[in-house]
């Protein structure tokens, strides 16, 4: 048999499962989810056997369809698929399925929750959610349209972000870590260059997110990573410039890890976690140059929004010129068309005349003109988040070389650059309505696949 044959053939449960009862309809009709956590409990996942030593001593899960553990496909490197402690550098971990935590967007089923283990002395919760042999696009997850990775991601016991809103403040503190492979076509196949290690050409990148503690965040990773290993910043979907492979088409291993040591326990959550294409939704026209990695997320404790996102307009070290965003929200679809009638955000930080210069009350720039991170806090109105189970957000890159001279160092130079891109970038959030009796679920969910 060829080499999908075997795939199919070996692989009798699904790998991939749907999240079902969606609150609201995801975001694109041919989203496809990726792990059933809706359907287990604990340690328990449909298709899947949990051990207490799974490799090296960690604990995980592997996809155990037909027979007892490690009965399922075996690669070079071992038995798989797998999802598992990282382990490496002192951090010792372990997960299991929360039912009754649960997004935002979803009323029923669980989430994941990776939380370190009493032994653990790091303090950087991490967990490979995915390590194969193979591409998802070959597990049926993504193709060559595939431009988006949506989660929620909850964190906690990770220091809080410096919001004094001075120089600096804004650093990272969660780490997506992507590996792409594809068959270089060689009769050594599988031999380092390819499939199921990582492909020819360094196919090793990073998502950077700096994120609050106790507020579910919708994150949606794009195709332009942050940073590719040792090369510094990729463009927008790096493999496919170099070597004419998609992004999300060609991973097949990626972790998640709070990305430096804590002073306490941390643990973080996961839930909801699929992949689409924008050519799918209401607007596909979409700035992927200049924003990436964008999340936005609720604190109800505070009754306050924060929303996040990497200016890749910002090059390196050496570039400290501005960049300046028009932020907006509205409780229907944000299109290219519609943007100018959505509601700009008054930003609390890295807003305003200081930062934007005069008619930039509703304008917000970069935590620090030698970093991509751009990063600010907001209100929405009350009766506005009361009537609503689902708010859309945009952001635009609004950059004029030389203008939006803001009044307070460093902030007081010009934009280095006229905006890359004049679309925009939409992301949702579904606000918590679980606790309201006539909450209805979504009658779509995203694709159920399954290979058999």
């Amino acid at each position: 048999m060829g080499r999908n044959s075997v795939i199919t053939c070996c692989l009798g449960v699904a790998l991939i499962g749907g999240s079902l009862n969606l609150q609201a309809a995801p975001a694109s009709p041919n989203a496809k989810a990726l792990f059933d956590w809706n359907s287990g409990e604990n340690t328990s996942m449909t298709g899947w056997t949990w051990s207490e030593d799974l490799v090296y001593g960690n604990p995980g899960w592997i996809l155990d369809p037909d027979g007892p553990l490690f009965g399922g496909q075996t690669f070079s490197w071992g038995a798989g698929p797998r999802s598992f402690n990282k382990g490496d550098y002192g951090k010792d971990n372990t997960a299991n399925i929360e039912t009754s935590v649960r997004a935002p967007s979803t009323t029923t089923g669980g989430s994941l929750i990776v939380t370190e283990t009493q032994q653990s002395t790091d303090h950087r919760s991490s967990w490979w959610l995915l390590y194969d042999g193979i591409p998802l696009s070959e597990r049926g997850v993504t193709d060559e349209n595939t431009d988006r990775m949506s989660f929620y991601l909850k964190t906690e016991g990770v220091s809080p972000l410096n919001d004094d809103g001075g120089k600096g403040s804004i650093t990272n503190n969660f780490h997506i870590g992507t590996y792409l492979c594809w068959d270089p076509g060689s009769p050594t196949y599988g031999s380092g260059d390819g499939c199921p290690y990582e492909g020819p050409g360094n196919q090793h990148y990073y998502h950077y997110l700096a994120v609050n503690n106790g507020g579910w965040v919708h994150v949606l990773l794009d195709q332009h990573p942050q940073h590719r290993r040792g090369e510094g910043a990729p463009e927008n979907n790096p493999a496919l410039a170099s070597d004419g492979k998609n992004y999300f088409e060609h991973i097949h291993q990626f972790y998640m890890e709070i990305r430096y040591p804590q002073a306490q326990k941390t643990n973080y959550r996961i839930d909801e976690l699929e992949y689409y294409s924008t050519k799918d939704t209401v607007e596909p026209n979409q700035n992927d140059i200049s924003i990436s990695s964008l999340w936005v997320g609720y604190w109800p404790a505070t009754d306050s929004w924060e929303v996040g996102f990497h200016d890749r307009s910002y090059t390196s070290y050496n570039d400290d010129s501005n960049s300046t965003y028009d932020i907006r929200w509205s409780t229907s679809p944000i299109t290219n068309a519609n943007f100018e009638n959505a509601t700009p955000i008054s930003p609390m930080f890295y807003g305003g005349p200081e930062h934007a210069g005069e008619g930039g009350d509703t304008l917000i720039r970069r935590s620090d003109a030698w970093t991509s991170n751009a990063w600010t806090r907001f209100k929405i109105p009350d009766d506005t988040e009361a009537a609503n189970s689902q708010m859309y957000f945009a952001i635009k890159d609004v950059s004029v070389a030389g203008g939006h001279v803001g009044t307070k160092w460093p902030w007081n130079k010009g934009d280095g650059h006229s905006a890359q891109s004049n679309h925009i970038k939409v992301i949702d959030y579904y606000l918590d309505t679980s606790s309201d009796p006539d909450a209805q679920s979504s009658p779509e969910s995203p694709t159920n696949v399954s290979i058999k």
